[in-house]
């Protein structure tokens, strides 16, 4: 996970209460920053520095004297200001934990022995026990704020841990192992045995007292009297037939039974019993908080003069008028004020009536609470007051109710900037509250992170509400407090483009730099929002990217550089075989690669994808029925048979949600998964689950594809989880895709076929080469400095697909041009494939041919099989084989009923490439005139670049993207889907594939997949030249192609950033 979004994940999970006490982890990176700003405005008067094997520089050490003193001071004095900053982030956060965890232990202390006594009363627990159930929300409430307790301390040790490792990777030290171990791991806050304790003691009393109401543990006999206590059998009775009388009338109150109620409280009356004050008082306490219950039933309980109205629960500190509150419940809560209860008392939360009926907004019930003198300032333990709990909650007029009462909308305090009503209110998008708190006087000012209104409206897209914000002089190019971002930078890297819109006709700066010294469209570009980019490039000045100090001339950019329309109009890539034009790659130096990647020999490789990525509908991986409130759990996914593989343990909810987690197994018949959902730093299962062998069962290939998986061949899956008394208690949903071994071939290493990281051959480019290259994308090239791969020489793009009788051809469109069909490849033999070819194609000689365009035009219109066009072209020329499949959000709009799934589709292919292959090392051997021909792949497929590389050693492999290009045309000239046709999943509910439209996610794939490189559409990257930079600090190699390669000033641009062919 990065750093920007593991920002974004703490920014996402915090308890908002908590905010302040999190680390504070942008501070700490405006520090590390620094440094590189530092380095990049010193790099030229630092000695040089010898050739190393890759793209790194020799480290640079914060404590080696022999760099230049003012740097080495700089140095010094930042890395002082840093770990100084980072021990008062550290102290801060431990000092939280203490507090909390003391209050736990107290808590959890209170309810055990609570427990304790209600167990041993001798009384008989059911369902409906009103002491159990009470006793049992009390246990469920503290798992909940435990949780958030195990949450904040997960987030703040993934964080020392990031911002260590950043610190080390920007001044080229080595110290984050050291400081964890000594400073970090050792502080109170990350000892998980407390907690751990905490969490498996409130998960066994809260499975015991499940147990008793459900009946499973009829009578507590686990649990003995208090010593000295002994009850005899007709106490037993007594208490037993008393919990009835106290069951039978809340259930005549609350199903609206008053002549019911009457005779249980004549009964009453006839037999009377020192316990009858307490149980007409917990029956209308309880009644208080229960929406179905009648005045009228009520009625009759007042009338008994019974009710103690100042009976406080001893667990959750509540009187009858909190439970009244909470429900919004007007009669009652005057009823409980008239008889002397007390408008500001606080439970165990410090929370008053006032808090719960803002929270819930009953404006009726706050007004009135008001105008009995309530506390409209009164914070409770979390420091919300009423105001903020409205306007969270977005209860418009509860906030003009408590505005009109006088209640206060600026900081107490200057410099406090926790919880402002405006900031609040907008980053949520209420907007009518919104225009209160202004029209009410409201300032426009900065948070404890110095964003403003304006930012957070921003950054979550409530477009109308900035639209207000700016009306009412907002200042619209304020930064941030740690990255200098104005509101624009928000808008524009998360893709709001009605935002991106509001903010440029208010006036703002486009062309304005971070401190990092990137613009908007940088970061719109890199997370490949193209509307963003084309709405930025159309506001003058909106396109100059000044974090780049290598380019020393203006860059011209060619008037259809505006990226305008659908893809299919601006570049027609769908249909334009010349999309990805033939590449030249300059001989070897030293690969970082040395020994390629792994392969799969005999073994599967299984790939699981927690939750539904694809679908639009997100939802967590794990849902546990009925504790929904849960907001951090532990998985551990375990093979079996237990073949000595390790078992994955994860926290939920994911950092990133396309996180994918391996087995390698040996055969698929007898494999299964096991899952186990333990709480955060527990130790007690929850829920445990199994995948059985069956559902990895691929042989139903047709049902498989209808299952729209993400890679492979696959499927979806929801998987039970069961409680240790086999009873449902939630679910867990999962893809799954296996990529097998390639049959039909033999694969080794340094056998017959020449492995991409070990081939030595060179081609000297000579000028006729370069003229030879010009496929009316190219207006020159220049080679570049490829430390990343051995692959050199002449490659050509042919695009690759695979018939109905599973023959390779050579086909660069989705639809065959047959006349009143609707015909995909897919869905037709060789035999009719080839009678498409006209009489001028029968006899073609590509040798004669010598313009590398006409050649490929010619090899896409010429109906061959692959293997043809192998024989037939020059083997001197290298090939780029595209290999064209549906991604998943194609296959969910388009029919594409005969095609192979991906192991089949893919073996195809690699049996073609490898049988010529290993025939033209036969012939070299028996001594004919022959050489090895280069051979790349690559696809704009995720699924297909993950099976290439899995399946083989000896070729590489490029993930292949237009870096955003993403529209609903772009798959112009596919057949719909017929009726009938649908799959399980519509068009409507499936996810267009990150990887497919970020250029970001891209980088990401490839470098996780272990590719060796990505091809990308040049277009942004000329626009951006800083994005070319990010791709090659990945150690990717980076290829390109687009119209933008027939500007030479982008030519020579991509040149100076070392771009790897073009």
């Amino acid at each position: 996970m990065s750093s920007d979004s593991f920002g974004k994940q703490i920014l996402n999970r915090q308890t908002t209460e908590w905010a302040s006490h999190y680390i504070n982890y942008k501070a700490l990176k405006k520090i590390i920053n620094s440094l590189q700003s530092a380095y990049h405005n010193n790099e030229r008067s630092l000695p040089p520095t010898p050739v190393t094997i890759g793209p790194s520089r020799i480290p640079l050490n914060a404590d080696d004297p022999s760099q230049p003193d003012d740097y080495h001071v700089f140095l010094q004095q930042q890395k002082a200001a840093f770990f100084f900053k980072l021990e008062r982030e550290l102290e801060k956060v431990n000092t939280f934990y203490l507090q909390k965890e003391n209050e736990f232990k107290v808590r959890l202390r209170s309810l055990n022995d609570k427990k304790k006594i209600l167990l041993g009363s001798g009384k008989r627990l059911s369902a409906r026990s009103a002491s159990l159930m009470t006793l049992l929300e009390a246990f469920q409430q503290f798992q909940q704020d435990l949780n958030k307790l195990q949450q904040f301390i997960e987030i703040n040790a993934t964080g020392f841990r990031k911002i260590l490792k950043k610190w080390d990777k920007r001044s080229r030290t080595s110290t984050k192992e050291l400081y964890l171990t000594r400073q970090v791991e050792i502080q109170p806050c990350f000892n998980k045995e407390i907690i751990a304790d905490l969490s498996d003691n409130v998960e066994n009393n809260l499975t015991e007292l499940r147990d008793i109401k459900n009946g499973l543990s009829a009578t507590p006999m686990s649990s003995p009297s208090p010593p000295g206590r002994r009850h005899s059998i007709g106490e037993s009775e007594e208490h037993d037939l008393m919990d009835d009388i106290e069951i039978e009338l809340f259930k005549a109150i609350t199903t609206g039974a008053p002549s019911t109620v009457h005779d249980i409280l004549e009964r009453i009356r006839q037999y009377p019993s020192d316990e009858d004050h307490d149980i007409i008082s917990r029956v209308f306490w309880r009644a208080c908080s229960e929406k179905s219950s009648t005045v009228e039933s009520i009625k009759y309980l007042v009338d008994t003069n019974k009710i103690y109205f100042k009976y406080i629960d001893d667990i959750s500190e509540r009187t009858c008028l909190h439970e009244a509150a909470i429900v919004g419940k007007l009669p009652l809560m005057k009823l409980c004020v008239e008889h002397g209860v007390k408008v500001d008392c606080t439970d165990i939360y410090g929370r008053k009536p006032l808090h719960y009926v803002c929270m819930s907004g009953h404006s009726a019930a706050a007004t009135y609470l008001l105008s009995q003198g309530a506390d409209r300032e009164s914070c409770d333990h979390d420091g919300f007051n009423p105001l903020i709990y409205a306007v969270t909650n977005g209860h418009t007029k509860c906030v003009e109710i408590l505005l009109d009462k006088g209640a206060r909308i600026e900081p107490l305090e200057e410099g406090d900037h926790n919880h402002i009503p405006l900031s609040l209110a907008c980053q949520y998008g209420h907007k009518d509250i919104s225009l209160l708190l202004l029209d009410k006087g409201a300032s426009i000012i900065p948070d404890a992170e110095g964003l403003t209104p304006l930012h957070l409206t921003a950054r979550q897209g409530h477009h109308g509400l900035l639209k207000v914000l700016t009306e009412h002089g907002a200042f619209l190019d304020a930064p941030d407090k740690y990255k200098g971002w104005t509101p624009i930078f928000y808008a524009a890297s998360e893709g709001h483009i009605e935002c991106v819109d509001v903010l440029i006709q208010a006036g703002c700066k486009v062309n304005i730099t971070d401190e990092a010294g990137h613009s908007p469209i940088y970061y719109a570009a890199w997370e490949g929002h193209i509307k963003c980019i084309n709405k930025l490039l159309q506001r003058p000045g909106g396109f100059a990217e000044t974090a780049d100090p290598i380019i020393d001339e203006p860059i011209v950019a060619a008037e259809n550089m505006l990226i305008d329309g659908p893809i299919d109009e601006y570049l027609n890539m769908s249909n334009n075989i010349n999309s990805i034009p033939s590449l030249i790659l300059p001989p070897p130096i030293l690969p970082l690669r040395i020994y390629g990647h792994s392969y799969l020999d005999k073994k599967y490789h299984i790939q699981i994808t927690l939750g539904h990525p694809s679908s639009k509908q997100s939802r967590p991986p794990v849902h546990l029925y009925g504790n929904s409130k849960i907001s951090s759990l532990k998985l551990v996914m375990s093979s079996r048979p237990d073949m000595g593989i390790i078992p994955h343990s994860i926290i939920l909810p994911l950092g990133d949600d396309r996180e994918m987690f391996s087995f390698q197994v040996d055969t698929l018949k007898s494999f299964s998964l096991e899952f186990d959902i333990f709480p955060t730093f527990g130790s007690k299962v929850i829920g445990k689950g199994v995948a059985l062998p069956h559902v990895f069962d691929v042989t139903n290939d047709h049902e498989r594809r209808n299952n729209l998986v993400t890679g492979g061949t696959g499927g979806k899956v929801i998987c039970p989880l069961f409680d240790t008394h086999l009873k449902v208690v939630g679910e867990l949903a999962f893809e799954f895709a296996i990529v097998k071994p390639v049959q039909g071939v033999q694969l080794e290493v340094g056998g017959q076929v020449e492995t991409y990281w070990k081939s030595t051959d060179t081609v000297t480019l000579s000028n006729s080469t370069e003229q030879q290259l010009n496929l009316n994308e190219i207006s020159g090239s220049i080679p570049s400095f490829i430390t990343d791969s051995s692959l050199s020489g002449e490659y050509i793009q042919i695009v690759v697909q695979v018939t109905r009788d599973i023959i390779t051809v050579v086909y660069s469109e989705w639809m065959l041009p047959v006349e009143g069909f609707d015909l995909c490849v897919s869905d037709v033999t060789f035999k009719q494939f080839k009678s498409l070819r006209n009489q001028q194609q029968e006899n073609i000689d590509f040798n004669n041919i010598t313009n590398s365009a006409e050649l490929q035009k010619l090899i896409h219109q010429s109906y061959l099989s692959l293997e043809d066009v192998l024989k037939m072209l020059p083997s001197s020329l290298g090939v780029n084989l595209e290999i064209k499949y549906p991604t998943v959000y194609e296959m969910s709009r388009f029919c594409f009923s005969d095609i192979l799934d991906i192991n089949s589709y893919v073996d195809t292919i690699l049996q073609t490439v490898y049988h010529y292959a290993q025939s033209q090392s036969i012939n070299n051997r028996s001594g004919e005139k022959s050489t090895n021909r280069s051979v790349m792949f690559s696809s704009f497929n995720p699924a297909i670049c993950t099976a290439l590389n899995w399946k083989q050693p000896n070729y590489a492999v490029f993930f292949n993207s237009y870096c955003g290009f993403d529209s609903e045309e772009i798959n112009s000239g596919k057949k719909r889907k017929g009726r009938g046709e649908s799959n399980n999943e519509t068009y409507e509910n499936v996810e267009k594939d990150k990887r497919c439209t970020s250029l970001k996610e891209a980088v990401k794939f490839a470098k996780r997949n272990n590719l060796l490189g990505v091809i990308c559409d040049a277009t942004i990257l000329v626009k951006v030249p800083s994005l070319i930079t990010n791709v090659k600090q990945a150690g990717l190699v980076l290829t390109t192609f687009g119209i933008a390669n027939n500007d030479d000033h982008n030519i020579i641009l991509q040149d100076k950033y070392q771009v790897d062919a073009k």
